[in-house]
């Protein structure tokens, strides 16, 4: 998608946006896992809190898929890349490491998003270079390994 540059990503950014999303929904053998404990569980990491849930059928109103980094950001961040003639390597090796969905509860999805307004930026003083996972971190969410 990046050769086409960023003018026409841009124009189509709702599409685009939406492609983003998609990579994160599959797992390595192109089962759709999202929200499907059967593939997911194997393909996501989880908070400590989401963890017990992993092998639940279905996620629906019980866990959150949360980008660690807001998908928004990211996009944004990729179409700086393009302009800037970064290689596909270095563009592909970006959106590998930022891309990531972390398994969350729903009552620490509504911490980030509305208790702390981190629904589409990370915390303040963060920086891309930064740890990526700053944001849930700074909610007190932690990730099991």
């Amino acid at each position: 998608m990046g050769k086409m540059g960023n003018e026409a990503i841009w124009q189509t950014r709702r599409h685009s946006r939406q492609f983003l999303r998609g990579v994160t929904d599959f797992d390595e053998d192109g089962n759709y896992a999202w929200k499907r404990g059967a593939f997911a569980s194997n393909s996501y990491r989880f908070s400590e809190m989401a963890n017990p849930h992993r092998d639940l059928k279905d996620y629906s109103r019980v866990l959150h898929g949360e980008h660690i980094i807001p998908l928004k950001m990211v996009f944004e961040r990729w179409l700086e890349m393009i302009t800037k003639n970064s290689s596909e390597k270095d563009q592909y090796n970006f959106l590998d490491e930022h891309l990531e969905v972390i398994w969350i509860t729903v009552e620490e999805q509504q911490l980030l998003d509305r208790k702390l307004g981190l629904r589409t930026k990370m915390p303040d003083d963060w920086n891309w270079g930064d740890d990526p996972l700053a944001r849930l971190h700074f909610a007190g969410i932690n990730v099991v390994q």
